[in-house]
């Protein structure tokens, strides 16, 4: 892996040199370029003037053009790269020593006067008449006259001839120059950069063997990425980052779990275990007063209610689990059907004792469902549980089970009380009672609805419910049916 990385580093690095060595190139290029028009433009500014000394060129507005291109012959024998110009007061040009067209009829006067200037600064450009929209480096004169001056000797330095020359140096010497140049400082840099980055790589490499063991003893070898150093510490870093905050989460949960625990104890266990305590002070303070039979009915009362604050704390431990993701649905495929004949068998005897009818009606007989196994009959006990304590004895309580669709519906009706309207949108909710309307006292933990409300929302289904007061209730739920 650490190879791999070495060749796009290199890579990488060769891109970045060539692009700098490119750019040099340009640099240099255009330096030279400036630095030559500045040395030419400084040695020939006293051209323009030498030529207007040795003869009158304007006189009168009018040009004398025989002694210009006289002059402009003996100048460009010495230095073939110039062109000359004559210039009036408002820089048209009146004359030329060229054979060829110029292109311009007029140079801009900014420049010139700039020229003339002591705070100039080269090389000092102006325009070029044989090529609209161009410029060149220049030197110029101002032809006396009877009045101030009648015009101007316009001297271009830097012609055809002088960039056709400057071209072929360029060419020939100094691209050759520097790109020796570049290729030597490539080369060298690209050696250096890949010393550097082997020497510093040495940890990196052995960091990443430790963490690569450390996700292979954690998460197991397949959670191992692949890739080069970089990537797989990435992955490494954001593995663990990922497992910190699932155990913070877990720790999170926990303490949550820790103080709901102890809020739902102190709101629903005080109940019994105040009337627990008070029967055994009454039994202790008249112990001598009290008679067998009484002793006897005391000591049921008592054992109730202590049977009773066991049930509410495996419920309240229960739904706390469930709510707080600790338990989670170990998904299987079993057959609904079986599971409800089996739990039915379970509450048989329960049933018969209050004379309630208990059967399971089923439109399919092997009906089976994608679900855990342990939490669905953990449903069903509650609902029949729940139904058994609110149906009068010769009711009836009826398990169904039906295909819908791609789902498997099952309901649990009965026969009994039913539920007051006001109550229904209650039920499910922790600590929920309703009392019996004869004895009134509470006969559940109010927690059996809400668990199982929670163990189907871990299914992802929901669970529904129909009811009408004396008239009976039916909880609908469905389940996934295997494909």
């Amino acid at each position: 892996m650490l190879q791999r990385l070495y060749v796009k580093m290199s890579l990488t690095l060769l891109a970045l040199f060539i692009l700098i060595g490119a750019g040099m190139l340009v640099m240099t290029r255009y330096a030279l370029d400036l630095y030559f028009q500045e040395i030419t433009q400084r040695l020939n500014a006293p051209v323009a003037m030498y030529i207007n000394d040795e003869a009158k060129l304007i006189s009168n507005g009018v040009a004398n053009v025989d002694a210009l291109k006289t002059l402009a012959h003996h100048a460009m024998v010495i230095n073939p790269s110039i062109e000359v110009y004559l210039l009036d007061r408002d820089g048209a040009i009146i004359a030329h020593a060229l054979e060829t067209k110029v292109q311009r009829q007029r140079v801009g006067l900014a420049p010139i006067h700039k020229f003339f200037s002591d705070n100039r600064t080269m090389p000092l450009r102006g325009d070029d008449p044989l090529h609209d929209g161009s410029q060149k480096i220049f030197t110029v004169a101002k032809v006396p006259g009877n009045t101030g001056f009648e015009g101007y000797v316009y001297v271009i330095l830097g012609g055809d001839k002088y960039e056709a020359l400057a071209s072929a140096v360029h060419q020939s010497y100094v691209v050759r120059v520097s790109a020796l140049a570049v290729v030597a400082f490539l080369f060298f840099g690209l050696g250096t950069a890949l010393l550097i980055f082997a020497r510093l790589s040495r940890p990196l490499a052995a960091l990443t063997r430790k963490t690569d063991q450390f996700q292979r003893n954690v998460e197991g070898a397949a959670q191992v990425p692949d890739g080069d150093e970089i990537k797989r510490l990435g992955a490494a870093f954001e593995a663990m980052q990922r497992r910190i905050n699932l155990q913070f989460e877990q720790i999170q949960q926990a303490n949550d779990l820790r103080q709901e625990l102890i809020t739902n104890i102190s709101h629903d266990l005080r109940t019994p275990l105040t009337a627990m305590l008070g029967y055994i002070e009454t039994m202790l303070l008249k112990q001598t007063d009290l008679t067998g039979q009484q002793w006897q009915e005391h000591l049921e009362v008592t054992r109730r209610h202590g049977q009773r604050l066991g049930r509410l704390v495996g419920d309240l431990f229960e739904l706390t689990k469930l709510e707080s993701n600790v338990v989670q649905p170990q998904i299987e495929v079993f057959s609904i059907a079986e599971l409800s004949q089996d739990i039915v068998q379970d509450f048989r005897l329960a049933a018969e004792r209050k004379q309630i009818t208990l059967s399971v009606e089923r439109q399919l007989d092997d009906a089976r469902v994608l679900a855990d196994i342990c939490l669905i009959e953990r449903v069903l006990e509650n609902l029949l549980e729940n139904a058994l304590r609110h149906t009068p004895p010769h009711g009836q309580i009826v398990i169904g089970i039906e295909r819908q669709e791609s789902m498997i519906g099952i309901s649990v009706r009965d026969t009994g009380n039913g539920i007051a309207d006001d109550d229904l949108p209650f039920i499910f909710e922790r600590f929920f009672h309703a009392k019996e309307t004869q004895t009134q006292e509470l006969k559940s933990t109010g927690l059996g609805l809400a668990i199982v409300k929670r163990i189907l929302e871990l299914h992802l289904s929901g669970i529904s419910v129909k009811s009408a007061s004396q008239q009976g209730a039916v909880f609908t739920f469905s389940l996934p049916a295997p494909t």
